[in-house]
């Protein structure tokens, strides 16, 4: 006969097996980022990054307790027209020589009507701290009959000013709002933990502050 454990032991394997449930690691491969910006009124562009990688807590059954954080190489960035990208990529807009990663952290989740919600963080881009909220609706918890690992899934949209971030080259052409579109699917992982954006001094210097301040945009 087996040996039994004693209660403590028992409810802290509990907890643990629980916990280790409501951890998640984003899905790189699955997980879309897609955004349009407005091009002289003509049209809205479009455009893609990839994620870098990312983590998430999540239980279905406590909203209250989610966390996520999310990176993506900026210098990712898919327009469908090299020059275009390099562009875009260059010290006028995204300048992602200097600055690599977009981060995003959760601050709080909000809980709305059936499956949908908030995400109140902060988004880190172009060397700018900001504040950015993210409606989002959950899809789905199940196995992936492929993979058989267990899967989460969300569809989300938000907003945000490339000013606000320091990206004000060329407004009277290009957009200052952005719409983003996010496709998230996260493959459950126990040691996945959403961490915290690095701190230290993320202002322009001087001299990359004034560099190409004249208006025009180069192509």
């Amino acid at each position: 006969m087996l040996p039994r454990l004693p209660p403590l032991l028992l409810s802290l394997t509990s907890l643990t097996a629980a916990a280790d449930d409501t951890r998640w690691r984003l899905d790189t491969v699955h997980t879309q980022i897609q955004f349009s910006i407005d091009h002289q009124g003509f049209n809205r562009s479009l455009g893609q990054f990839k994620l870098r990688e990312g983590a998430l807590v999540f239980d279905e059954k406590d909203w209250s307790s989610a966390r996520v954080t999310a990176s993506v190489d900026t210098a990712s960035l898919y327009l469908g027209d090299a020059k275009w990208e390099e562009t875009v990529r260059s010290w006028r807009y995204l300048n992602a020589e200097r600055w690599p990663l977009a981060q995003f952290r959760s601050l709080s989740v909000q809980r709305g009507e059936g499956n949908s919600g908030v995400i109140h963080g902060e988004l880190e881009l172009h060397g700018q701290r900001r504040p950015l909220d993210i409606a989002f609706r959950f899809n789905k918890l199940a196995n992936d009959p492929y993979t058989f690992k267990r899967t989460v899934g969300f569809s989300a949209t938000a907003t945000l000013r490339r000013s606000d971030f320091g990206m004000d080259k060329v407004l009277s052409a290009i957009g200052d709002e952005v719409q983003l579109r996010l496709e998230v699917t996260a493959v459950r992982d126990k040691d996945a933990e959403p961490g915290s954006p690095p701190a230290g001094d993320t202002s322009p210097t001087p001299a990359q502050d004034q560099e190409g301040n004249d208006g025009t945009e180069k192509r």
